[in-house]
């Protein structure tokens, strides 16, 4: 009882005999991810741009779905896999975000409509597939990570090190890549009135060709070796397993801190600042340190230069600068919203060390954050991998980061007046979540293969 032969090497997994071979999987799931979110982050921005309250709608709608449906993710997504396989599961759920930025199309007016129905339709069906998505994602490499360590008799953390480096050094690209092309098009184009339709045609082209990408993927062992999750066990995993529970607070803060240099720090400071012509640029610079840094964090853990316990502490250390050289400067007020525009108009000229330090700041949340979201995946892969509890682990790290995003997006709304309380409850966050994981590495599992030898050897040289 295997599932259908769609793809070269699927059947029951691949047991390969080259460690290239579970790279060259990892790799074209990479860029795979960073066709399909290429396309859908710029719409996506795009949307936000060209209505600000129906965007919002549209992230809490699906934002909202992402994190309610991660609870039930893991046993859908095996039921699934062993129906299409892991490669086709991929492409239909890639395609729901194709069709999400195509849904752009639509002209659909300012002011609250029924028509806004449809954007929101498709925000919704995008919330429905990324946790099936984004688990799998993290479950094929985990597994990929798992099997390499296998095959060449090494520890899983460094694969598992190596793997999310590398998946997240290239998937980071996609926001860089996605804002310099929408503006690249918008500037070619001008002021034609189909240049709009042309964007999100060719936005919802890149993803669906990154979509394909997932076809000639190779299949991993590990399919039929995990149990079953049931429904409740990806809760069950969260407040029963020591482990899981000091991740949380990380994951959470690492989904509030993104939102809010996505969302808040570009209304609070890129455009007053600078202007709103800059915060496409911003943004991808962002994403390009945060894919470079990536790469870099990865290799210097691999190399042993690093361990993980000391590069989530300067991470840390880095998200909490950014949070607190923010609160600290007493920014500019170059450019100014009028009451019910949604144009930003400039009162005087910014000065070029203003707008340097913009994007500084950007740069230093970049640097921490890339090991914020690589480095919860990386861990919990090495935990769990080889068990029935790897599906649930992947789930519960999206469920958490996506919570955090809807809540920055529900608080910012209510605190939008009060950037010192929304900054300093991130800085407290990112205090907490240190200090979890401070706790998880000393008391309950340590983060490094390193210190587990080191315990054994002690124990066996006590022992004799």
């Amino acid at each position: 009882k295997g599932r259908p032969n769609f793809f070269p090497g699927s059947g029951a997994g691949m047991a390969a005999t080259d460690e290239s071979a579970y790279r060259k999987g990892v790799r074209l799931l990479s860029f795979a991810f960073l066709g399909v979110f290429g396309g859908f982050q710029a719409a996506q921005g795009l949307q936000s741009s060209l209505n600000a309250e129906l965007g919002e709608l549209n992230l809490a709608c699906l934002y909202g779905t992402f994190s309610v449906l991660c609870l039930i993710a893991p046993p859908i997504l095996c039921h699934l896999e062993r129906i299409m396989g892991m490669q086709l599961l991929l492409l239909v759920c890639s395609a729901v975000y194709a069709a999400m930025a195509l849904s752009n199309l639509l002209a659909v007016p300012a002011e609250p409509s029924p028509m806004w129905s449809v954007p929101v339709a498709f925000n919704v069906m995008v919330g429905v597939a990324a946790p099936l998505l984004w688990t799998a994602q993290n479950t094929y490499v985990g597994r990929s990570a798992a099997a390499a360590a296998k095959l060449l008799q090494e520890p899983t953390e460094k694969w598992t090190t190596s793997y999310n480096s590398l998946f997240f050094s290239i998937y980071q690209f996609a926001g860089m890549f996605g804002n310099i092309l929408a503006s690249v098009i918008l500037l070619s184009l001008g002021e034609l009135a189909w240049a709009r339709d042309v964007l999100f045609v060719t936005l919802g082209i890149v993803s669906l060709l990154g979509a394909f990408l997932f076809i000639p993927m190779p299949s991993v062992e590990g399919a039929y070796h995990d149990k079953h999750p049931s429904l409740l066990d990806t809760s069950r995993l969260a407040f029963t397993d020591a482990r899981m529970a000091l991740m949380i607070p990380l994951m959470l803060t690492n989904g509030m801190t993104l939102a809010f240099f996505l969302g808040d720090f570009q209304t609070d400071l890129t455009c007053p600042v600078a202007g709103s012509a800059f915060t496409g640029f911003v943004i991808a610079t962002f994403f390009g340190v945060n894919a470079v840094s990536s790469a870099a964090w990865g290799r210097l853990i691999s190399s042993g230069r690093l361990s993980r316990r000391l590069v989530f502490f300067l991470a840390a250390l880095l998200v909490a600068l950014f949070l607190v050289l923010k609160l600290m400067w007493k920014a500019p007020s170059n450019y100014q919203l009028p009451q019910g525009s949604k144009d930003w108009k400039m009162l005087t000229t910014p000065k070029a060390s203003d707008i340097i330090f913009v994007f500084a700041l950007a740069a230093i949340f970049a640097v921490g954050d890339s090991f914020f979201e690589s480095g919860p995946p990386m861990t919990l892969q090495s935990f769990y991998a080889g068990s029935g509890a790897l599906v649930p682990a992947m789930a519960n790290y999206k469920l958490w980061q996506s919570l955090g995003y809807a809540i920055q997006f529900f608080i910012a709304i209510p605190l939008k007046h009060l950037p010192e309380v929304r900054g300093m409850l991130l800085v407290a966050l990112t205090a907490v979540s240190w200090l979890c994981i401070l706790v998880l590495d000393r008391c309950i599992a340590p983060l490094d293969d390193q210190r587990i030898q080191m315990r054994d050897e002690v124990g066996s040289e006590n022992t004799s």
